[in-house]
């Protein structure tokens, strides 16, 4: 029953947090003001309320009361199962659900934007959370919709029964909590089509991928319902747009439902044709509408940059929100330099490693190899990943024990299993180069330090930034980038192998959209070895290591599957050596499917049914994913090439 039964196991464990959801304040940079994120950074704007806004306030309350009544019916409709669990009392529970989904999906657009920890709870994965920040033993168990689908699809399953009806009550609790605050929000122009433009990302990364809705696999016509209430709130701008600029806006808003309602099922819908002719569109549309009528965006530093329209468009995303707060954005002098530290040697504490050693340009800044070689050989380390798009992230390393990157330099400079340097002790030296004494005056106020050091190379590192494979051009309409076996791969990714819900589009990455405020941990079970059957686990205890809590051992990041064509091997040991292996390893059930019992694996233990065929079209679409020529032809190239004969110089002198 797909992940029924390795998730309830957690769904009826103990709530152990004492605080099961985080209030927001009603202020005017409330989306803002509701994130403990530092990806971050709001500018302080008070844009004024206008009569339209109120009255798309005050509708999104009327679509919340209809949400009430629809989840009132789901909690007597599952009320009625526990009592008699008869087959017609399941079908009017699963239906219940079904309705109070949908209503649930008309008012997401607002709710999310300015009640995200409500919404959250309302309709976040089926997995428990691990609080970091209060200790190890505190884990929020999963709640909400997705919890009560697991009781409730495919079959009903009378064994949780009680969870169905308190999940259903809960429910209630968060929708009265949803509609105190939308009363009193001061709803704004700028924030209604900002909500909007996220909403269209939401339904792309996660709505047609069937992340929220795994089990029931009802995705396509909840997407219809969430685009049906932001069509009922932009129709509030009707009379001041204009005849014209509306009908061009609601004919974009009805091929983009048309599209999702009259889709032949999950599996076969082709989402990049949905999305370059009717998500795509819808977003410029909206753009369109914004500008005609006067309204602006709002000022915030957000890595899906706030003036792109679409998360397809060529300088969509922003690594610098990465950043930690108050970071200045990079100078070219800055990137120079921490491209000229990323190369030398001298950086490590024998002045024999570089960064470049493990991030070889030529090899997409990995090092080729199962796992990058430790300086003792007493330890194993993990293997290197790539450093493209890494500044495109929250956190570093597989284990997510840093969040930004200058704290990963200082990490590895200092590991004594890897350049076995001193941030500081290096900084001093390279003060006594004339050389560096420039560079550096050039780059930063002040003479050399090591916080200057570690800015530079995270700088260089954010420069690492390509979005521009064919599958980007594809998916901006340029569809003949692709052949029909890439694009088939696409909708397989996208869609029936559930790629896509771990690995989210644009990016590709576990970098969870559209606010891109966290990445995803999962523990996939990867074996120690590359077989099929009878296999044991990896010993690396993974995120564990770093938080020390049970949902946490055997975590890693989920990496982008960008460039994956040139960074074999795979997986955080390097256990596989093709593509073919990992989509087979996936297509098993993880580590379940051959052999490996853990009873906190994230990935759905059942096969995914995927044909010999489907599984060579998944490959070809991330091989498309490609995209270096930007970066590796360039400097970086010739840095590398300068570190070789750097070494060689060296070896002969010795």
């Amino acid at each position: 029953m797909q992940l029924n039964e390795l998730r309830r196991v957690v769904a009826f464990t103990p709530r152990l947090a004492v605080v099961r959801w985080v209030p927001c304040v009603a202020l005017v940079l409330v989306a803002s003001a509701c994130s403990t994120s530092p990806t971050r950074e709001a500018i302080a704007t008070s844009p004024v309320t206008s009569g339209t806004a109120i009255a798309i306030r005050d509708g999104w309350a009327a679509d919340i009361d209809s949400l009430r009544l629809r989840v009132t019916a789901l909690e007597r409709t599952t009320v009625a199962w526990s009592t008699t669990p008869t087959p017609a009392a399941a079908a009017d529970a699963q239906a219940a659900f079904v309705a109070a989904r949908r209503a649930f999906k008309r008012v997401e657009f607002l709710a999310a934007y300015y009640e995200p920890s409500t919404t959250k709870a309302m309709n976040g994965p089926a997995l428990p959370r691990v609080e970091d920040e209060e200790g190890p033993e505190t884990v929020v168990a999963p709640e909400g919709f997705q919890v009560i689908e697991e009781a409730l699809f495919p079959v009903a399953d009378t064994g949780a029964r009680d969870v169905a009806v308190n999940e259903s009550r809960n429910l209630l609790a968060y929708v009265t909590r949803l509609h105190t605050a939308a009363s009193r929000q001061p709803v704004t122009d700028d924030r209604v089509f900002d909500a909007a433009k996220l909403e269209i990302a939401r339904l792309i990364a996660l709505g047609i991928t069937g992340f929220d809705s795994p089990i029931a696999l009802q995705s396509l016509p909840e997407g219809a319902a969430a685009l049906t209430g932001m069509r009922t709130a932009m129709a509030q701008y009707r009379d001041t747009l204009g005849t014209t600029a509306w009908s061009s806006l609601d004919g974009a808003f009805d091929r983009a439902i048309t599209m999702l309602d009259t889709a032949r099922s999950f599996d076969a819908f082709d989402r990049l044709h949905f999305i370059t002719t009717a998500a795509n569109p819808l977003a410029y549309a909206l753009a369109d509408a914004r500008r005609s009528l006067g309204i602006g965006t709002p000022e915030e530093r957000r890595a899906y940059r706030v003036a792109a329209a679409t998360v397809f468009d060529s300088g969509a995303f922003d690594a610098h929100a990465f950043a930690a707060p108050h970071t200045e954005r990079a100078t070219q002098a800055q990137v120079a330099l921490g491209r000229r530290l990323f190369f030398d040697a001298q950086l490590s504490g024998n002045g024999d490693v570089a960064c470049a050693s493990c991030h070889d340009p030529e090899k997409a800044f990995t090092d080729g190899l199962v796992r990058s070689p430790s300086r003792t050989g007493r330890v194993a380390l993990r293997n290197s990943p790539t450093m493209i798009n890494a500044g495109l992230q929250v956190g570093s390393f597989s284990d997510l024990r840093t969040t930004y990157l200058e704290d990963q330099v200082t990490d590895v400079v200092g590991n004594a299993e890897e350049m076995h340097g001193s941030i500081e002790t290096i900084a001093r030296r390279l003060a006594t180069d004339s050389s560096y004494q420039r560079a550096f005056a050039a780059a930063y106020p002040g003479g050399v330090s090591g916080l200057q050091l570690r800015s530079a190379i995270a700088s260089y590192v954010r420069s690492l930034v390509a979005l521009n494979s064919r599958a980007d051009r594809a998916f901006r309409g340029d569809t003949a980038a692709l052949t029909t076996e890439e694009r088939r791969g696409l909708n397989l990714f996208m869609g029936k192998a559930k790629c896509g819900t771990c690995h989210f589009a644009p990016l590709f990455n576990g970098t969870v959209p559209p606010m891109y405020q966290e990445s995803e941990v999962e523990v996939l079970g990867v074996p120690a070895r590359p077989v099929v059957r009878g296999a044991a686990v990896d010993p690396d205890s993974g995120r564990f290591r770093v938080t020390r809590s049970a949902p946490h051992l055997h975590a890693f990041k989920t990496p982008s599957v960008r460039n994956t064509a040139l960074t074999a091997p795979y997986m955080h040991n390097g256990v596989y050596r093709t593509l073919d292996e990992v989509v087979d390893f996936y297509n098993r059930g993880g580590g379940a499917g051959i052999g490996i019992t853990l009873p906190n694996q994230t990935l759905p233990p059942d096969t995914l049914g995927l044909t010999r065929l489907e599984q060579r079209a998944i490959v070809r679409f991330m091989q498309a994913l490609t995209d270096t020529a930007s970066i590796t032809e360039s400097a970086e190239a010739a840095a590398y090439k300068a570190m070789l004969r750097g070494r060689t110089t060296t070896a002969r002198r010795n």
